[in-house]
């Protein structure tokens, strides 16, 4: 039984390494309302995982005011270009979110729901909306870049 769990594993493995130039890296920074603070984060971009299907799971950073905030959120994101021939693109996701907050010496977990929308570039360049139902700030804008590497 160890030796076909080991084939299917190698061949898994296999195969996600033919596509893992389409993977990237990404950064991000912006500002959050309800509370008002500032957010730096970055995530990682999975290949396509079937057409225009993405996973990009991330953690953000949340501070100012009395409180700072650590925030892991796992989206899943659709990707449509805005023209045959256009470098741009609009996406749109969402996924499970997890928030660990710190304000007066006191540690809060929350979980939830978040979804995101944004424009991004062919050049890695974004900007995007995040909107979040457990716990960190209810809205966060923000820009970034997203590292690829180049296909031959």
């Amino acid at each position: 039984m160890r030796f076909p769990g080991r084939l299917v594993l190698a061949a898994a493995l296999a195969s996600a390494a033919e596509r893992a130039e389409a993977q990237g890296v990404g950064f991000t920074g912006g500002i959050g309302l309800d509370p008002s603070q500032a957010c730096v984060g970055t995530y990682l971009e999975s290949p396509p995982l079937g057409g225009r299907i993405f996973f990009r799971p991330g953690t953000d950073g949340a501070f100012g005011g009395d409180e700072s905030e650590a925030i892991i959120d796992v989206f899943f994101l659709y990707k449509l270009p805005l023209g045959t021939f256009s470098p741009w693109s609009i996406y749109q996701g969402t996924g499970p979110v997890v928030t660990i907050a710190r304000a007066n010496d006191q540690i809060h977990a929350h979980g939830g729901l978040a979804g995101v929308f944004g424009v991004g570039h062919k050049s890695g360049f974004f900007f995007e909306f995040k909107v979040s139902g457990g716990g960190g700030p209810s809205l966060r804008l923000g820009i970034g870049y997203t590292i690829r590497r180049q296909q031959p």
